[in-house]
């Protein structure tokens, strides 16, 4: 059965002090009153934050009778005025009026619902804390309400390769490149001539706020507020893979909890374990929207719930009331000598470790931005482990599933601070191969004095895992996660005391070895679900190398994208990036980016180039601009 749409494109909307947003409108035809939801980010609604996932996740909903609303953040795309910076607390006051703007339109019924992944997935959790009256459920996907904690300082740790290479050199050239919807009358050549006079890069504030100051605290979104039904939806292997939960546990209003083994992407499309995301959106939507059926709640949409995937050998789906799910104990386990990891408190004896700063390489391949590495491919780290101090249980007798937040206590001596701290937990196969689990992060900066023996808590980031017996689990100690975090740039050592003073304590449930666990509660659904027409291809390309001589260990890695604007205009896209560290002279650590974004069109070409290289003391960030080939325009910070 074929539904007629009606879409409109760059429509206009005033916002509370006279700015106009730009938003793109798609709903069925004809003249019936509908819900809608709004989609609100910075990707550019007429670019690949419009034209790909969020379109057909809108046309998927139109079918069903909604209205979807994507719409650009202010300063960026088509919309109005300048930029505010990445986070900003205006960005939900924007959204809350655009929320009662689209309530307030003849073809809605007045119940709005918000979603997105990632940033767009963040702008929903703001809006909702402001209670925007007809604001009726929001379902985040992949998302935090505390930008520093989940990516920026891991543990009070400097922000490396994402924010110093990836994302935000790639946010530099999306907020200052032209809009894409290109009207007649010329309003895109004003819009676009102010973004450039008024948008500072966000990696500038970025790199200006390393630490959890004022700037960060006032980008939290206090998630306590929240009236509205809350569908949290992330992945393990995600950024906000620790958020996620923390901020669900939080949250007061009816809610619902969705965690599998993803990267950051969208569930139906996932290399690994794909689900049925879009069809758990649209239970939770047509529930709170249009009060049908129970909200894919299992029962009582009043009840929490949590639907997890435990990762292993045998992953598996499994449902609970809440997470962490009830039935769960603390298991202690102690770091001993000669790399033992047991129950028992060992003697009093120290271990020695030398800082190395090329770990962290190997692990790449549970980096969020690797969703082109397929998971059949070998993800064994124990290269890092070589590198690391690691403490290893004796093959399990009986499997052992971690569901929480395992947390360490380390007594230690650093030989000279700035120092970091990364603990890994790995599954270690009959062969040696390791899997990693779950890691934590800890700067010893302000809790450890060189020279001097200290206690210091480290958490590790919540997970659901299952090892299985004959598998062993390692605790690995290192200084260093590269190019995850910035590595601190003098060679040191750290000394460990063993005893009761130093333990991993695990969160773990019971296992009936005889049954296993609950059956999956979803399959997968059709990726073709979320298959786009404007979406003309795209490759990454990652590679490691390490230089003998030097010991020097570098990454390279690419990313293509092509996307249909319209008819006659596509979007280019490419990045390039990398990365470098010795282990003997970790302060000459270097990323480098090269962002290259074109708008191709039957009139001609824009291409802005940016392009970025960072040190322990500076980034340096170049944007320049050329119009069929001739220099436009140019500024560097």
């Amino acid at each position: 059965m074929s539904v007629a749409f009606q879409e409109q494109r760059n429509v206009l909307v005033p916002m509370r002090d006279g700015v106009q947003l730009a938003a793109d409108i798609l709903r069925p035809a004809g003249g019936s009153r509908v819900p809608a939801l709004l989609n609100f980010g910075p990707y550019h609604k007429d670019g690949r934050g419009g034209r790909l996932a969020v379109d057909s996740v809108h046309r998927h909903f139109a079918v069903l009778g909604y209205a979807g609303v994507s719409a650009d953040l202010r300063g960026l795309g088509n919309s109005g005025g300048v930029s505010p910076g990445a986070f900003h607390a205006d960005e939900a006051l924007d959204g809350h009026d655009l929320v009662e703007w689209i309530a307030a339109q003849p073809w809605c019924d007045g119940n709005v619902g918000m979603w997105g992944v990632s940033y767009p997935g963040i702008t929903a959790l703001a809006t909702a804390a402001t209670c925007p009256p007809h604001l009726k459920a929001i379902v985040p996907i992949h998302a935090s309400a505390d930008l520093y904690r989940g990516v920026v300082g891991l543990g009070g740790t400097a922000s490396g390769f994402w924010m110093r290479a990836d994302w935000g050199p790639r946010m530099a050239a999306y907020n200052l490149m032209p809009p894409q919807w290109q009207d007649p009358q010329g309003r895109w050549a004003k819009i676009w001539a102010e973004h450039l006079a008024g948008n500072a890069p966000w990696l500038e504030a970025f790199t200006a706020h390393p630490d959890d100051d004022e700037f960060w605290r006032s980008r939290r979104v206090d998630v306590t507020r929240i009236t509205c039904p809350t569908f949290n939806i992330c992945g393990w292997r995600d950024l906000y893979a620790d958020c996620t939960p923390l901020d669900h546990a939080l949250i007061r209003a009816p809610k619902k909890l969705m965690m599998g083994p993803w990267k950051h992407e969208f569930p139906d499309t996932a290399k690994e374990a794909p689900s049925a995301g879009l069809w758990e959106m649209q239970l939770w939507f047509d529930h709170w929207l249009k009060g049908v059926g129970s909200g894919g709640l299992h029962g009582s949409v009043q009840a929490p719930a949590a639907n997890l995937y435990v990762q292993g050998k045998r992953g598996h789906w499994r449902a609970e009331a809440a997470w962490p799910p009830a039935g769960t104990s603390l298991l202690t386990w102690y770091p001993g000598d000669a790399g033992a990891l047991a129950p028992q408190v060992p003697a009093s004896v120290q271990t020695e470790y030398a800082y190395d700063p090329t770990v962290g390489m190997h692990s790449l391949a549970w980096d969020p931005w690797t969703t082109a590495l397929d998971p059949s491919m070998p993800r064994d780290h124990s290269a890092d482990d070589a590198r690391s101090l690691c403490f290893t249980t004796p093959p399990l007798t009986e499997p052992l599933q971690i569901m929480g937040a395992p947390a360490a206590i380390l007594t230690l001596l650093a030989s000279a601070v700035p120092l970091n701290v990364v603990l890994k937990l790995s599954a270690v196969a009959a062969n040696g191969a390791s899997t990693l689990i779950t890691t934590g992060w800890r700067k010893l900066d302000g809790v450890a004095v060189a020279g001097e023996q200290t206690t210091v808590p480290l958490p590790l980031r919540t997970t659901a895992y299952r090892l299985e017996a004959g598998e062993r689990l390692r605790l690995s100690v290192a200084c260093a996660d590269f190019p995850r975090i910035w590595p601190t740039p003098v060679p040191a050592s750290l000394r460990l005391f063993h005893g009761e003073q130093t333990a991993l304590t695990l969160p773990v449930q019971a296992v009936d070895v005889a049954t296993g666990d609950a059956a999956p509660k979803w399959g997968p659904l059709q990726t073709s679900a979320l298959a786009s027409v404007n979406d003309l291809g795209g490759a990454q390309s990652w590679s490691t190398s390490r230089e003998l001589m030097t010991d020097t260990v570098r990454l390279q890695a690419t990313r293509h994208e092509r996307i249909r604007i319209d008819g006659a205009s596509e979007l280019v896209i490419d990045h390039a990036y990398g990365a470098a560290v010795s282990a003997s002279r970790p302060d000459l650590a270097t990323m480098q980016s090269t962002t290259t974004v074109r708008i191709v069109q039957a009139a001609g070409c824009t291409e802005l180039v940016a392009r970025t290289v960072s040190t322990a003391e500076q980034t340096r960030l170049l944007v320049s601009i050329t119009r069929d080939g001739q220099p436009w325009w140019e500024r560097g910070w």
